[in-house]
């Protein structure tokens, strides 16, 4: 099965929806490694599975934009209402247009497609049996011109133009199938009958070979191939079998395959190489597979879901790895458009049942930006992704960007990052990834750690120096001992000089007395 990863979106009524936005949790995990990475609460721009659904006609059928991306054309086919084309800019996605065909009784558009080089417009109905070509200045500003008139057999289900613009082709559920040219839509178109008519068509890159399906039921079905001449001429080629009741085919350039689309049972999408001995491959999907489209470059392949939602089949490996997005009711027609000719910027369904055009734009990732930080500090980096995007996560590189590794547990729109020095130098990045689009990558932001500065040695205090030894402890005097005084603590020599001088001064103050004493007799 190629519906391997399936996510449902809840009905809104508002215009910009976001489809099973998930709450990511503030995440605070280390990342078991010596950089210390962790991952921090998101501050999301757009939650998950952001899109924008704009309101269209009664059951709206198909859709294509103009080369340059400024404008896209829907037609609906008034399923109990009128039918219509109406043009939308594409900035934000205002109305700027519309042309009424009739009630849808009467008119039943199938197909819309713009030539690449993006002044005409050609609308395919299945009844009346016509193709109108409109000048798409004309549409773009708002007008109502005439439109170029082509009448055949009728039952017109697809168009398709070859890459270098020079023709339309067209499939019709009534044989036969059509060849015209944009340079004079009103010229003899070139015809060929393809087996059980056909539902629809694509070209190879280089012009060589158109492909139709056979619809028919298994084994008759398949696709059949239609070799292009240098002069425009056309020849049958192959008619390789695929499945049952084949709706579409598209055109993988880069792994040389042929896709067809299988609506009957069981609903299945098969891939052959033109003119090669391999197998066809064919895996079941249960979305009831419409219309298909591919990127410019080949590397995935878009299919609508009548049961509702987009398959899309990424072929950058070489090995085809599908994935479902459960947007959407009755989708039945996708459109991929590039700005550079490689992958898809934006991806363009129509969904039936809510009768709107869904839009889907790649996401862009806008980040905080480098980080200095003192030692011992973390470091925050932050990054939102807009837009439409399923998984986010962040990447670090210890090497200058050479190689990146995911950072475990890091899934939310912040990042926070231990202000050891080891870390300084190191380079982070949000990755932000889906089933329709190539995975983005944001601009790597780099953290610098600043040393800090040295403590400083502080000054001794100067103390005083504390006795390492007690005083001596005197001697007591022995009994009768007359050298030395008893519990004074006074040593013998000292206790003699001290008593003469306290006799000395006796004999003074005696002999001061008694010269007094002689005065007074006299």
């Amino acid at each position: 099965m190629l519906d391997t990863d399936r996510r449902q979106a809840p009905p809104r009524s508002r215009r910009r929806r976001r489809g099973l936005a998930i709450a990511t949790a503030a995440l605070m995990l280390l990342a078991g490694s010596a950089t210390g990475l962790l991952a921090a609460a998101p501050a999301s721009a757009d939650p998950e599975m952001t899109y924008l659904a704009v309101p269209s006609g009664r059951y709206p059928i198909d859709v294509d934009a103009t080369p340059n991306g400024a404008h896209v054309f829907v037609i609906s086919r008034g399923d109990g209402g009128v039918a219509d084309l109406r043009v939308y800019e594409t900035t934000d996605f205002a109305q700027v247009g519309a042309v009424t065909f009739g009630p849808g009784t009467d008119f039943n558009p199938t197909s819309v497609q713009v030539s690449p080089d993006g002044t005409q417009v050609w609308v395919a109905f299945y009844n009346p049996g016509q193709i109108l070509v409109y000048p798409a200045a004309d549409l773009e500003a708002g007008g109502m011109p005439a439109p170029t008139v082509i009448t055949a057999g009728g039952g017109f289900v697809d168009l398709e133009a070859d890459a270098a613009g020079t023709y339309i082709y067209a499939a019709t559920l009534f044989n036969p199938q059509y060849q015209f040219t944009t340079a004079d839509p009103t010229a003899a178109p070139r015809t060929v009958t393809v087996p059980n008519g056909s539902r629809g068509v694509s070209v190879r890159t280089d012009g060589t070979q158109a492909y139709f399906t056979s619809f028919a039921a298994a084994p008759a079905g398949g696709v059949q191939a239609v070799d292009v001449a240098g002069d425009g001429s056309l020849a049958l080629g192959t008619l390789t079998p695929t499945g049952d009741l084949p709706w579409d085919s598209a055109y993988v350039e880069n792994v040389d395959r042929v896709l067809s689309s299988n609506s009957g049972t069981p609903t299945s999408i098969s891939a052959f190489t033109p003119g090669s001995a391999d197998p066809v491959v064919t895996d079941p999907v249960d979305c009831g597979p419409r219309l298909l489209d591919s990127t410019p470059n080949g590397d995935r392949v878009y299919v609508a879901c009548l049961t509702g939602g987009i398959v899309a089949i990424d072929y950058s490996t070489g090995t085809p790895d599908g994935s479902r997005v459960d947007i959407g009711a009755n989708v039945e027609s996708v459109d991929a458009y590039s700005a550079t000719g490689a992958d898809a910027d934006r991806v363009y369904a129509t969904s039936g049942g809510t009768d709107e055009l869904l839009v889907f734009t790649k996401p862009t990732i806008t980040g905080s930006g480098d980080q200095t930080v003192d030692e011992g500090t973390p470091a925050t980096f932050t990054a939102t992704a807009a837009d439409f995007w399923q998984q986010i996560r962040w990447q670090s590189s210890t090497d200058g960007g050479a190689t990146w590794t995911d950072v475990a547990g890091a899934t939310g729109e912040s990042l926070d990052v231990d202000g050891a020095l080891a870390n300084s130098g190191l380079l982070v990045r949000l990755v932000a990834t889906s089933a329709l689009f190539d995975p983005v990558i944001g601009d790597p932001m780099l953290l610098t750690v600043t040393p800090a500065p040295p403590t400083p040695t502080p000054t001794p205090t100067p103390t005083t120096p504390v006795p390492t030894t007690a005083p001596p402890t005197p001697t007591p005097c022995p009994p009768g001992s007359t050298t030395c005084l008893p519990a004074t603590g006074v040593d013998a020599a000292s206790g003699s000089a001290l008593a003469v001088g306290m006799l000395a001064a006796a004999g003074l103050l005696l002999a001061a007395s008694g010269i007094r004493s002689r005065r007074r007799a006299r």
